[in-house]
């Protein structure tokens, strides 16, 4: 006859245990993290890389699977599809760093093109308003020179005009 086991509540007992722990699959929602916003080549690019790393995984996990079989023709086929993936993977990969070098370039072609644009109005608008300026001045000349009354007359009227202005406001603003 079996002799008892000892029970306690100190000791489990097995027979309530699972004999496997249960399998429950991590969904891709439950690793993902929130993404920063990246530019279209950068976006890409991660999918680009995305993608080869799903096909190294796969090819690896059939190799794998086929190192338990006999030599079998299947196998180089395998080994010739595995090459071939690289090679496609990492010519895509160089594409994609071509493109990226030309789209920096020609964006680096565009800014110096409008910076030495903006530097050639910027000198064109200096030029205008030295020349609009030394013009009003020759022309202001001209006129205190031939009306000379006329201007002292104005510029009286326009101080005491002034003079008028801020009494209004000193006393507009002493009644608040």
């Amino acid at each position: 006859m079996a002799e008892r086991a000892h029970s306690s509540s100190d000791v489990p007992n097995f027979d309530t245990y699972p004999a496997t722990p249960p399998n429950q699959p991590v969904t891709r929602t439950d690793l993902e993290l929130p993404e920063p916003s990246h530019s279209t080549l950068e976006q890409y690019a991660a999918e680009l890389g995305t993608a080869a790393g799903k096909v190294v995984h796969m090819v690896r996990q059939v190799r794998e699977s086929a190192q338990h079989l006999p030599d079998h023709p299947a196998l180089d086929r395998i080994d010739n599809l595995a090459e071939e993936t690289r090679a496609r993977a990492e010519h895509l990969r160089n594409v994609a760093a071509e493109r990226a070098r030309q789209f920096v370039s020609t964006a680096r072609e565009k800014t110096a093109e409008i910076a030495f644009r903006a530097r050639q109005e910027r000198r064109r608008l200096f030029l205008q308003a030295k020349s609009n300026y030394a013009q009003t001045r020759r022309r202001a000349g001209e006129i205190a020179h031939d009306y000379p009354v006329h201007v002292a007359l104005a510029a009286g009227a326009v101080g005491f005009l002034i003079g008028v202005g801020l009494r209004i406001r000193r006393s507009h603003n002493a009644n608040r």
